[in-house]
């Protein structure tokens, strides 16, 4: 069964008058009020009734081979494969010129192959995974319950990061997908630069989700985890320091000390980080005279 859902996730750009408009009902259009990312993705999956999935965002696009080439390394590779991702190429910055899998350090000389560690890149700084050009068995997207739709923010990985767990992943290296990249397009990922309480609640919940998966038993992936949301603890804790919140603070602070830091540990890193800061702040002003 070959089907097109749109979810439109309460637009006010007549998103849905301009598909019923074109296409009719060649495409499936479900409305709801608007509750993000996740939970429209979630919907979609809800509505689909194929055997397998695949995600596209507005401003982004497929080749037209990008199913096909899917299909036939799925194929070529067997039914222990639920998962498969593409390369992927940006446009609408010239800054972005490396594709998904150079930056990413996904390298291959085969045009399709077995993806063999996916929870590696997905920690990465450059993921070399998108969701955009993930094709996945619906049936692991119910078992792993989709995305989390209390996540604005890292929900691709984070649903990655599970069905890794659940089945083996393969790769199609040539670029089938475009990710817009236009400097002056809004987009979810511009929130990693607001570090905001709602953006650090979210990082920090995913890898709390990741630390409590009962399947994660490697323990270097673990430690990597762990450092990764101390980070964000202590990211927190300074901008809350920074802004006088210190109750707020505190509780970051003890929820380091949970994971084992000692308080005098805690102190001198607190420190440390207010001294990078200042020599910062520093070397900006002197760069500005």
């Amino acid at each position: 069964m070959d089907e097109v859902i749109v979810v439109d996730d309460g637009s006010t750009d007549g998103t849905v008058e301009a598909i019923r408009g074109h296409y009719g009902s060649h495409v499936i259009v479900v409305r709801q009020e608007n509750r993000g990312v996740s939970a429209a993705r979630t919907r979609a999956v809800s509505e689909a009734r194929g055997e397998w999935v695949a995600f596209l965002d507005s401003d982004d696009v497929w080749l037209p081979t990008k199913l096909e080439c899917q299909f036939d390394a799925l194929s070529a590779l067997g039914p222990d494969f639920g998962a498969c991702i593409t390369n992927c190429s940006y446009f609408g910055d010239p800054e972005h010129s490396l594709s998904v899998f150079e930056e990413g350090e996904l390298k291959t000389n085969s045009p399709f192959g077995h993806l063999i560690n996916p929870i590696k890149h997905i920690l990465g700084t450059y993921t070399g995974i998108y969701v955009q050009s993930l094709l996945v068995r619906r049936s692991l997207l119910v078992e792993v319950k989709g995305f989390d739709s209390r996540l604005n923010l890292a929900e691709d990985r984070d649903l990655i990061f599970r069905l890794a767990f659940r089945t083996k992943f393969c790769f199609v290296s040539e670029p089938l997908v475009g990710i817009d990249r236009t400097p002056s397009e809004s987009r979810l990922t511009g929130l990693l630069v607001q570090k905001n309480d709602q953006t650090y609640a979210w990082l920090e919940l995913v890898r709390e989700k990741w630390l409590a998966q009962p399947e994660l038993v490697d323990q270097d992936t673990r430690e990597t985890i762990q450092q990764e949301l101390i980070a964000l603890y202590y990211s927190g804790a300074t901008e809350r320091l920074g802004k006088l919140r210190l109750a707020a603070a505190m509780r970051k602070l003890y929820k380091i000390r949970s994971m084992g830091q000692s308080y005098p540990e805690i102190g001198l890193t607190l420190l440390s980080r207010a001294a990078r800061k200042l020599s910062r702040s520093f070397r900006s002003r002197a760069s500005d005279r």
